[in-house]
């Protein structure tokens, strides 16, 4: 049997670009859809944050016990803030560390 019978149709480094551009649009897909799982996040805090001080505006005279919460609730919602942007800065710098290995390869 002659080496042409058992030469595949495809080279290899044709099969390798096509396996690298599919991981890097599967990495743009998680990409996205992490975008919009923080966006989507940030629009929670935020109408959950405008709720929470609506209602403590109308009853820290009503109760003196409140100031105390707030005491203790302001520094727990910056922190859920702040995990929130960290979160997602982390997150795309493990994507783009990952899609630098790919592309190296």
């Amino acid at each position: 049997m002659s080496k042409e019978n058992f030469q595949e149709d495809f080279s290899e480094e044709e099969d390798f670009a096509d396996f690298t551009s599919d991981l890097n649009e599967n990495i743009n897909d998680i990409r996205t859809s992490t975008d919009r799982f923080f966006k989507r996040k940030l629009i929670t805090f935020c109408i959950r944050w405008t709720l929470t001080l609506l209602l403590l505006y109308f009853f820290m005279d009503s109760y003196p016990w409140i100031k105390y919460l707030v005491y203790a609730a302001i520094p727990l919602g910056i922190l859920n803030l702040v995990m929130i942007f960290v979160g997602r800065k982390k997150l795309n710098e493990k994507l783009t560390e990952t899609e630098d290995k790919i592309n190296s390869i």
